[in-house]
């Protein structure tokens, strides 16, 4: 056997990694914990239906929201500084585009930024996620939000 100080690790080595795995378990957990998920499922019951354009404003925060266009169905959800979203539901021979509009009432602007979010016949489909990056480098915020497609 070892020294004398090693007899106590000796004897209860296996005690030892249980205490070790469960003191693993606890931090992983509250780690886990202190981080707020989003979930963007595609059950319609768990998102709020939106007229389009919306209104940036007025939206409450740490919500999903749907928009429902003849074109396509879509969540979506804005934290502050970007748009993460779901095509529900799309015709593939139309482009979507987001408008982010200086006016809530999207009326044209020069300060207005149009993304195309996808093109005709190209992922993403039914199903899939998108992302939208907001520009840093202006000096105003966005007032409203307009999805669209062009065929």
């Amino acid at each position: 056997m070892g020294p004398k100080k090693f007899r106590f690790f000796n004897k209860n080595k296996g005690f030892l990694q249980f205490v070790g795995i469960l003191v693993f378990a606890v931090l992983l957990s509250a780690q886990s914990i202190a981080q707020e998920p989003v979930s963007l499922k595609t059950y319609p019951e768990l998102a709020i239906p939106v007229p389009n354009p919306v209104d940036m404003t007025k939206l409450p925060v740490g919500k999903t929201f749907q928009i429902a266009d003849p074109q396509f169905v879509l969540q979506f959800f804005f934290n502050g500084r970007d748009i993460y979203g779901v095509i529900l539901k799309r015709e593939k021979e139309h482009t979507i585009f987001l408008h982010l509009c200086f006016f809530r009432s999207c009326e044209e602007s020069k300060y207005d930024y149009i993304e195309k979010i996808v093109s005709p016949f190209e992922p993403p489909y039914e199903k899939m996620f998108f992302s939208v990056k907001l520009p840093r480098q202006k000096n105003y915020e966005f007032q409203g939000l307009e999805f669209f497609s062009i065929k």
